[in-house]
């Protein structure tokens, strides 16, 4: 029966076609459940080459645009891996969901990272296509590196705020990110607890978890809205659109925003 399926799915159109079935059906699950929220413009753009890319790639992978298409692929690889770790317990959720077939996918994107290191890795079209790939993914584990320094130093912009009594800021990317978690930015899945942020950052994402999860910024978050008002006055600070469907109305009446 495995063996079935392998040869099956050897065919390029047919892995075409699965990839995707199952990308499809994450994005569906992501719009209604509050796993992933809306991405930055940046990620979009992203998402959208890298996920067009897995799709096509097992056709493309025999023709001239291979290299290229492998380079993507050690871009989705790290994507994918960031995916299943943000997901963090909903792993363990899915271990026993499985039993029933739901917790199938959760394990999309662990399917994706197997897949993708089998066809780019352990048998590559060519060498040519391997190391396309593997600089790929060297490229990403450098921005991600570079990204955590940058965290570092943003936390301390943030004591020093503190320190001035909240009233001197080094306004820049990281700390307008920073000042602006937990009511713009999501940074984890949370499963129980009512509407998320609605903006999903991976830079800030991937900052926080380079340097323990830390959040610098110490005060509840009506006075985090307060300071994220005050020091970004032309920034949007609550959206037309909640972190996924579930929690929409939550979101639009919480009393934050009064």
């Amino acid at each position: 029966m495995i063996k079935k399926i392998y040869i099956y799915f050897s065919n390029s159109s047919n892995l075409a076609i699965l990839n995707g079935v199952l990308l499809a059906i994450i994005i569906g699950l992501n719009i209604y459940f509050q796993a992933f929220c809306i991405p930055t413009t940046w990620t979009i753009i992203t998402l959208s080459i890298c996920f067009t890319n897995t799709i096509l790639y097992p056709i493309l992978e025999k023709t001239i645009i291979a290299p290229i298409s492998s380079f993507i692929n050690g871009i989705s690889l790290f994507i994918f891996t960031y995916c299943a770790i943000f997901l963090e317990q909903m792993n363990l959720y899915g271990l026993i969901l499985s039993l029933v077939g739901i917790g199938l996918v959760i394990f999309i994107p662990h399917f994706f990272i197997a897949q993708l290191i089998w066809k780019n890795v352990i048998k590559p079209i060519s060498k040519v296509s391997q190391y396309f790939f593997s600089s790929a993914v060297l490229v990403c584990v450098c921005i991600a590196i570079y990204i955590g320094h940058e965290y570092k130093k943003a936390i301390h912009s943030i004591e020093t705020f503190e320190e001035t009594n909240y009233k001197e800021l080094d306004k820049n990317f990281m700390t307008e990110k920073i000042i602006g978690m937990h009511f713009i930015y999501h940074t984890r899945f949370c499963e129980f607890d009512g509407w998320r942020p609605p903006i999903h950052e991976p830079i800030l994402v991937i900052g926080m978890w380079l340097n323990n999860r830390y959040d610098p910024l110490n005060v509840d978050l009506k006075a985090r809205l307060d300071l994220y008002r005050k020091f970004f006055p032309e920034n949007k600070y609550k959206f037309d659109c909640s972190c996924g469907i579930e929690y929409s109305e939550d979101y639009f009446n919480d009393n934050l925003w009064k």
